[in-house]
């Protein structure tokens, strides 16, 4: 298997566990929220599965939808496009006016308006996003099909050596972009063949590595000329440097005539299902993604709604619990002796007439018997609305979307000085995530 595949298969294995948990907040998000599997007397299964085998049916109040969509009407009322500034840019006066009237034309072509709001939710469940550049296009990027390796722990990404995406296209798309010789297509039919009629798809693996070139500067004094040369064309032979030490072979240099310099580029690789090899070129200066993970401390990313999963879950649990305590409760229960059903009627002839509209059942005391009387009791008071209040309450703190983010006024005797006071500082717990969007933008217009 090629080492730089191999490299690749690695760093997408790495992020798993990434993928697992960003499926579990798009399933809390989207309203599935009892599919977590957990175990019980009768094996493993999900918790939605366990409560209907107990004959109930499992409730949810999705609070986690609200607070995404807040949280993103924020950003949409103050989207704005990133521009130039005198201060981040060499470009003054009309330069640098042409320049951002460039940017926001580029925006308007990629239908940034629409498209950012997109990326943001993505960024806010998942905790990270990515796009890629091509042709002054804006391609967004699942993170289920896209991957990068990192020896460091910078959260800009400058440290990032490896990255990539996999693509599921049709076998038309794959001849296309692969096929340019009758050799080409064999290949190709041999590589996807079965594969092909399994699934309908082809997957090709597209990576992006970084690698670092030497070069070396020659002196030639005979000449007083400098010229550039590829390390490799300096290679010789053990033997014959022997022969002529302190020399270069190829070129008959001194040593002490060569300087090296290192240059970093990005080689794009094209790879089949199975590590084939089907086309690379390269390198050039740098790759056409721009990444953007929250909050990557130690290499980790935990999103948004990560941090409110767990509330979200104990709200479910307690009106579901609540449910649990009305059903059981008696609500209209008749109590009626066997010793005074009438003669020629049944228990059900009874029950049938006591839900009729102006029923009429025929009844005799007795002695000693008690007449029939209807049960109806409230549920137990176990002080789970006081449970729910707190735990709606921590949503908001945690979320940082407290009611005055969303428009209500805490009393209708707010001022709208104190109003806007509070909107703001309710933004501020907003503020790095917004922030860390926004630079993700910023960047973006950087790698254009």
């Amino acid at each position: 298997m090629n080492d730089i595949y191999a490299k690749a298969s690695a760093a997408w294995e790495a992020l798993d566990a990434y993928r697992a948990e960003r499926a579990r907040c798009k399933r809390y998000v989207y309203g599935e929220q009892w599919d977590d599997v957990i175990d019980t007397a009768y094996g493993r299964m999900t918790e939605r599965q366990f409560i209907r085998r107990q004959g109930q049916e499992p409730l949810k109040n999705n609070v986690l939808r609200r607070i995404l969509r807040n949280v993103v009407g924020l950003y949409r009322s103050g989207y704005k496009v990133p521009l130039l500034s005198a201060k981040d840019s060499i470009l003054t006066g009309k330069d640098l006016r042409e320049a951002n009237r460039r940017r926001k034309k580029w925006f308007a072509d990629n239908r940034m308006e629409e498209l950012a709001p997109r990326l943001l939710e993505e960024f806010l469940i998942s905790g990270m996003v990515a796009v890629k550049v091509e042709d002054g296009r804006i391609i967004p990027v699942t993170p289920d099909n896209f991957f990068f390796h990192s020896d460091g722990y910078d959260p800009r990404g400058n440290d990032i050596d490896m990255i990539g995406e996999v693509h599921n296209v049709t076998p038309g798309v794959l001849v296309e972009r692969f096929c340019e010789s009758v050799d080409d297509y064999r290949c190709i039919r041999e590589l996807y063949g079965l594969h092909t009629r399994k699934s309908g798809v082809c997957r090709i693996v597209e990576i992006w590595h970084r690698e670092i070139e030497l070069f070396a500067i020659l002196h030639d004094e005979e000449s007083a000329t400098l010229r550039i040369v590829p390390m490799q064309s300096l290679q010789s032979s053990d033997a014959a440097r022997s022969e002529s030490p302190g020399q270069s072979l190829s070129l008959g240099l001194k040593n002490e005539n060569l300087r090296l310099i290192s240059k970093t580029g990005w080689r794009r690789m094209w790879f089949a299902h199975d590590g084939t090899l089907l086309r690379e070129c390269g390198p050039v200066e740098s790759h056409p993604y721009v990444l953007k993970a929250y909050p990557f401390i130690d290499g980790e990313v935990h999103s948004y709604i990560s941090d409110i999963i767990d509330q979200q879950r104990y709200v479910n649990r307690l009106i579901t619990l609540y449910d649990f305590i009305m059903r059981s409760s008696a609500k209209g229960v008749l109590l009626f002796p066997d010793e005074c059903i009438p003669a020629g009627m049944d228990l059900q002839d009874v029950a049938d007439e006591w839900s009729r509209f102006n029923g009429v059942i025929p009844y005799r005391a007795r002695p000693g018997v008690p007449m029939p009387a209807q049960v109806s009791a409230n549920s137990t008071n176990i002080g789970i609305t006081d449970l729910l209040k707190i735990e709606m309450q921590m949503l908001e703190d945690i979320s940082g979307v407290s009611p005055t983010l969303q428009g209500k006024l805490v009393t209708n005797s707010t001022s709208g000085t104190l109003f806007a006071q509070q909107n703001e500082a309710a933004q501020t717990s907003l503020l790095d995530v917004i922030r860390s969007f926004t630079d993700f933008l910023s960047q973006l217009c950087l790698k254009v």
